[in-house]
């Protein structure tokens, strides 16, 4: 006689993914800091490395003070950044 065995229940381990979800407002943020620097890449002069720096220092939270934001607002507004 064919011996019957009882079902046998398997566990499966499910490993938990990370998941990151980016702002709309961080989207744009970062859009801006790659337009930005793009268009001084393209400028041709040594501003390329302080380019390069600064978005080093922005990417590692380095720009991420108030003071920092404030005298980067004044200096913006002082060479007329915004205009023409």
């Amino acid at each position: 006689p064919k011996r019957t065995e009882a079902p046998r229940d398997y566990v499966i381990p499910s490993v938990a993914r990370d998941e990151a979800k980016i702002s709309q407002k961080s989207r744009e943020t970062a859009a801006a800091v790659e337009g930005l620097t793009e268009r001084a890449r393209r400028d041709g002069s040594e501003r390329a490395g302080v380019v390069e720096a600064a978005r080093t220092k922005l990417q590692n939270g380095g720009l991420d003070a108030p003071a920092v934001l404030a005298a980067t607002a004044e200096r913006l507004l002082g060479a007329k950044f915004l205009g023409e």
